[in-house]
């Protein structure tokens, strides 16, 4: 189950998301909050790899597009 928020963010956090989501392989400012939160969500439990994997891998999946996303790819996939 997923459910939809709203933020409301000034217009110069937007123009730095953009950028940094640009900049590092991400297709929208959305993959880049939702990483970000899974980052900040896991990060104390030590979890990665195969969670990491699952957590990504229908995200990715709709908006694979470049080779950027091929290396972020197998950088996951690695470890495993």
């Amino acid at each position: 189950m997923t459910e939809q928020i709203n933020l409301r963010l000034s217009d110069e956090i937007i123009s730095r998301a953009k950028k940094f989501a640009e900049k590092n392989g991400f297709s929208n400012i959305q993959e880049l909050i939702k990483e970000t939160l899974r980052e900040k969500l896991f990060e104390k439990e030590n979890i990665g790899g195969i969670f990491t994997y699952s957590a990504s891998e229908k995200s990715l999946s709709k908006y694979w597009m470049t080779k950027e996303e091929d290396s972020a790819w197998n950088h996951l996939q690695k470890e495993m």
